[in-house]
């Protein structure tokens, strides 16, 4: 049978938005059950589901319509309830701490590395709504998007559950804050985290951090730094600058301390 050309096109034209319709059901679908799904991993139910739709979608969705709402309010919002919660919970944490010691961690617990982490830990970027461009780059990935997400879903929360509700979320993704902060100390403050154990076990002994050696052309050197506390060596450092191999001796010399090692002046060290 043989179809005219005009009879063709009514019919595509009635078959093309029904299929498209279809698509559209069977995408939402899919996307409600992983939002269910991410819901049972992050343990909150949302009262209003549209907070939850906002809070997770990144400003490249909606490009192409500005009118339409993305979580960069809520992130906002998320921030400052993030900061609260922390503060709260680090005051009761350390009572002999001063605003110095208390906004140091709190810096830590809120910095952009360790909340990417805490999304990855949810597995928030695969229900994170993004451009095509941007998904296809892995956009849902990236540290920032990762930052922005879990601020604004921090928010959604506090708005859609109370303050309550949030602090109970938030305390329970990131587990025992005390290791957080131990085990950020030594990644990012050895020479200081140092200190602080050596005043503890060895107060009348003195950390010196010792030029053993450097290498390499003018605008590209390397330094090789010693520990030593009290008359003992810890540990040596290599590094592109004289802080960077204080900072890998420093390492050295926690990892001794960790173990029980101390290293004789005259032994030989592990390198960093």
């Amino acid at each position: 049978i043989f179809l005219s050309r005009r009879f063709r096109m009514r019919l595509i034209r009635k078959i093309v938005p029904f299929l498209q319709k279809k698509k559209a059901q069977s995408q939402n679908r899919r996307q409600g059950k992983k939002l269910l799904n991410f819901q049972r991993r992050i343990g909150y139910q949302f009262k209003n589901p549209i907070l939850l739709t906002e809070a997770l979608t990144h400003p490249s969705f909606n490009q192409h319509q500005r009118q339409k709402p993305d979580n960069q309010r809520l992130e906002f919002l998320g921030d400052s309830i993030l900061g609260a919660i922390l503060s709260e919970e680090l005051f009761h944490l350390f009572p002999g701490g001063d605003e110095g010691l208390l906004s140091r961690n709190r810096a830590v617990l809120a910095r952009g590395s360790f909340l990417a982490k805490l999304a990855r830990d949810i597995d928030l970027g695969s229900v994170l709504r993004m451009s095509s461009a941007e998904k296809k780059n892995k956009g849902n990935q990236r540290n920032s998007a990762l930052e922005d997400a879990i601020e604004a879903l921090i928010g959604a929360i506090f708005l859609d559950g109370g303050m309550e509700a949030t602090r109970d979320r938030v305390l329970c993704w990131m587990g025992d804050l005390s290791q957080h902060l131990e085990q950020s100390q030594i990644k990012f403050n050895p020479k200081g985290k140092l200190q602080e154990m050596v005043q503890a076990s060895h107060p009348q002994d003195k950390i010196r951090y010792q030029l053993e050696k450097e290498s390499g052309p003018p605008h590209q050197k390397t330094f090789c730094i010693k520990v030593t506390i009290g008359d003992e060596e810890f540990g040596r450092g290599k590094g592109k600058s004289k802080k960077a191999a204080e900072e890998a001796a420093a390492k050295m010399a926690l990892k001794a301390f960790e173990e029980g090692n101390e290293v004789r002046p005259n032994a030989n060290s592990s390198q960093a």
